[in-house]
């Protein structure tokens, strides 16, 4: 049987909606991160049109968003976040095509610039290995990102560092956005905005 790579972007690939916000929203409840949003909105705008570092306003955005609550908190809304709100988020066929590359005995990893905090729950319940930007503790407190936003070519080099990509004949990646661009760029199979009618 031929090696093959299975490489899923999760947020808008596999998802309909960003679960950083989503999950921020479970964790914090919605008042709070209303309230943090708008507070927060110049540095996002910024962030969005590249004038800001995006690894540093997401590191400020959910410093501040989690504030006084503490890391055994956090991880059991990640837990249930993955069982009651990420599910009304995720694409049909995406998942289908998860299980099917599975069916074929094929490596699955999910690579995203979302957090371990709450897609490591979400990749043991999908069987995938997980490749996402850390999540840095201090003193029982998030306290921002634990290494640099795994995003563009950051997945590559990261992907680089679990696998000999050149063992394997087939690579597939799935992707949306330019934050992938690099990782469907080492496919030989790759589809950009797949999924998009389940």
């Amino acid at each position: 049987m031929q090696k093959t790579l299975a490489l899923f972007d999760i947020d808008g690939t596999l998802t309909t909606a960003d679960t950083m916000f989503a999950f921020a929203r479970h964790a914090v409840g919605t008042t709070r991160f209303v309230c943090s949003l708008v507070l927060l909105s110049p540095m996002l705008v910024l962030a969005r049109f590249g004038l800001i570092h995006r690894g540093a306003a997401k590191g400020r955005m959910l410093r501040w968003m989690f504030r006084g609550h503490s890391r055994d908190h956090l991880e059991a809304a990640a837990i249930t976040f993955v069982h009651t709100v990420l599910p009304g988020l995720l694409r049909a066929a995406g998942i289908q095509q998860v299980r099917a590359h599975h069916a074929q005995g094929h490596e699955v990893f999910f690579v995203s610039a979302s957090l371990d905090l709450w897609l490591a729950p979400f990749a043991a319940q999908q069987d995938a290995t997980l490749i996402c930007t850390p999540t840095h503790w201090a003193q029982d407190r998030f306290v921002g990102l634990g290494g640099p936003n795994c995003r563009g070519v950051e997945k590559v080099r990261r992907l680089k560092e679990q696998v000999d990509l050149a063992s394997y004949p087939s690579i597939a990646a799935y992707g949306d956005s330019s934050g992938d661009t690099e990782m469907l760029a080492i496919a030989t199979t790759a589809h950009f905005k797949p999924f998009r009618d389940g």
